[in-house]
Order: C-alpha cells, then structure tokens, then sequence
C-alpha cells in the first residue's frame, strides 16, 4: 500500500518506441492523443489508471470547493487525525483514505446530516449497525473516531474488491452498493471510459471529483495537514465531571471533547470513563481526579417531588437548592432537571457532552419503515421531543411523505 504522507512520487513518463517509426501516420496519431490522457499521473493508488485530463478537473474541483474551508479542516484535523490514521495503517489500508472525511464532513466528528449520517465517515445508523458499531449509553460510535474508522475503511475495501478500481468504491458508499450495481448492469464503466461517463448521478460523480482532487493536491503537496495532538488512552474512575477536571488541570474548556466526540456525557457518576488526553497532561488529570470529584449533580424530578423533599433527600436546605437553581420555578415540573449537592448519585442524571449541548432544527420527510422510535435514535433525540415539537402524540401514526420538524442534537 502507498503512504499519502510520503514524498510526492514521481510522475508516469512516456515515449514514443523507435519502432513506431514504421507505424502508419493515422495510428502513430491515435497513439499520441491516448498518451497525453496517461502522462504526469501521480503514482497515488487512488490515480492510478485515471485519465489526465479527469485529474486536472478533479484537481480545479477541489480548489474551487475545498480549499477555502481548509484553514478550519486543518485545524479540527488536529484532535482525531492520529488515531484514525493509526487505525487506517493496522488494517493496511491506503492512507490516502484520510482525505474521503474532508468530502464527508469537514473533518467535523459532531457533523450530523439531514437524512441521520453522523461523524468523520458520515455512517448511517443501518450502515453502523451492520458493521459492528454500537451504540450504548454513555457514548455514540460513528461519532468514535476509531470505531467510525474501521467501519468505514472496512466497508470502501469491500466496495473496492466488489467493483475492482476506487472511483467505483467511492460512487458506492456515497449512493449504496445496489444502486450502482444497477446503474453498472446498464451501461458498464471503467477508468478509460473518464469520470465525466460514469453512470452515476451528478451528486454521486462530484463526490467522486472531489476525492480524486483532494489526492491529487496531497500528492503534489499543495495542500497538507498540520501535526496531530499526540494522545494516550486514559481510565478515568467514576464519579468524574471532565469539564472540572479539565478546568483544574488547566485543560482549554472543550478539548477533552473534541479528542473525544463519541461521549455523551460530561460527567460519568456511576461508570469508570476511558478518554485520550494529550500526552503532556496525563499525570496532572490522574493527579487531579483525586482531588476533584462533582460538587453537583443534575436529577430529573418525578411525580411527587417537592422541593422540601429535594432537601432532605441530598442533605441541603431550600435556600441551597434555590442558590443552585436561580430559575427553579414554586411547582415542580415532572421530567424536568434540577441542580442538587453531589452527596448521593442514587438518582444523577450526568451533564451532556457541552458541543452534544446544541440542537438544530431541521425538516425531516418521512420515508417508508420510519417510526418516532427510529427517527429519534438516528437524530439522537427523543419520541417526546419529536411529538411535542410537531404537537404530535407519542403513539401518533406517521406515514411515508410526511414533514416533521426535529430539534437534532449535534
């Protein structure tokens, strides 16, 4: 496999034979014209075979659309690109995979799509689900910059070995295996046939551009990534609250969760917790976590509940629980959160992740198989929210076709 950060390597020369000279002028000229289509092609795996001309419009592409943003792409590539080369190389992939998160999601983990794909790869929750990703409670897996990786890199090397060149590979994980097959069985393609023929639709054809132009610019070096935040694994003992351990280990506010964007939470009060932290930082959290645990906790009031009963509960008085709650209204309102003193985890609700913190609002249309159930896990939401949102019941019918407002967590 070829390295993508190696040295740009040397460009395909050819010559005319001197045996040609006997050639007839018409096939000398054929011969000439297929030869300007296969000269200067950068020996990159992903190039290989491409028409030149396809590669100076990916190449135009890429500039156009790409590198405007690639200040912010560089920057956001510096907290996750280590791991998910680490783990392309222990599954001697092309490390020219690296670049196909650009195209997806902006190197954006968080990134969540109109129609539920999330993370770097942009997997669909069916997608994850058949390649082994799973979801638990405490953390989300496309979101796992190595589980994510995995997946996705398992899933293109299969597309390659089903289709038989990367350009195929790629129009496949971008609209789906079946659908190109039957687009394929229809008019076949190959890599001479040029990117401009291929049977896929315009979205699809200018995924794939995109790509072979972000190879190409990483090949001549006219683009490159900065240096990753060297990273190591830690365990973290419950209860931890990562936003004061970061805070009293002199952490930026947010870069514990943008190392580690497949967490839920910010605070893990019942289950130990494995984080990467930069390297030069691991003794001081271990340091740290023992001398700072959550002060405060967040419960969900229950019918029944009263303030007084709150008190007594968590050992604390009204005007504490008052002081921690400057906007906690007479009559408690069943489902909603309170701020209580960390003496007892009987009934913690731990803080979101705070970049999970913000929602947006998009317009989703139903399509056939979809429940409240199913749309709200693959936009990380809830029934109740997707009902209230829509002045729905949670047991209402919805049918294919139909628009529903969802508050998506990103």
């Amino acid at each position: 496999m070829l390295n993508a950060c190696s040295q740009p390597l040397k460009p395909v020369s050819l010559s005319i034979d001197s045996s040609l000279k006997k050639t007839p002028a018409a096939q000398i000229k054929k011969i000439k014209k297929t030869q300007q289509h296969t000269i200067n092609i950068p020996q990159d795996i992903f190039l290989q075979g491409l028409l030149a001309q396809d590669i100076a419009r990916a190449q135009a592409s890429a500039k156009k659309h790409i590198l405007p943003h690639w200040p912010r792409i560089m920057k956001r590539s510096t907290f996750v690109r280590q791991r998910l080369i680490d783990t392309i190389k222990s599954m001697n992939a092309p490390l020219s995979l690296q670049l196909i998160p650009i195209v997806e999601s902006g190197y954006q983990p968080y990134a969540l799509s109109r129609t539920g794909a999330m993370g770097l790869w942009q997997l669909m929750p069916g997608t994850a689900k058949h390649l082994g990703i799973k979801k638990d409670p405490y953390k989300d897996g496309r979101r796992n910059v190595e589980a994510s990786t995995r997946a996705a890199v398992t899933y293109l090397q299969t597309q390659y070995k089903r289709f038989g060149n990367w350009p195929l590979a790629f129009a496949a994980y971008n609209m789906g295996p079946y659908g190109l097959s039957k687009r394929l069985k229809k008019q076949a393609w190959t890599l001479h046939d040029g990117i401009e023929n291929m049977p896929v639709p315009v979205e699809t054809r200018n995924y794939v551009r995109q790509i072979i132009g972000l190879t190409a610019l990483f090949n001549m070096q006219t683009i490159s990534f900065p240096a990753p935040i060297p990273t190591q694994a830690i365990t973290l003992s419950a209860p931890v609250d990562l936003k004061q351990l970061a805070h009293s280990s002199k952490l930026p506010d947010l870069l514990l969760f943008q190392l580690n964007p497949g967490l839920h939470y910010s605070q893990y009060l019942r289950h130990d917790v494995t984080i990467h932290a930069p390297e030069e930082n691991l003794l001081s959290l271990q340091e740290q976590q023992n001398f700072h645990r959550p002060k405060n906790i967040q419960i969900k009031i229950r019918a029944g509940d009263s303030l007084w009963k709150l008190a007594r509960q968590h050992r604390t008085t009204l005007a504490h629980l008052h002081k921690l709650n400057p906007k906690l209204p007479h009559t408690l309102k069943i489902g909603s959160s309170v701020t209580v003193p960390a003496y007892s985890f009987a009934r913690a609700t731990a803080a979101n992740n705070p970049l999970l913190s913000q929602g947006r609002r998009i317009r989703y249309k139903v399509h056939k198989g979809d429940s409240l159930w199913s749309i709200s896990r693959r936009f990380g939401t809830s029934t109740h929210a997707i009902a209230r949102a829509n002045q729905l019941s949670k047991h209402s019918i919805i049918r294919p076709g139909d628009r529903l407002w969802i508050l998506a967590r990103i």
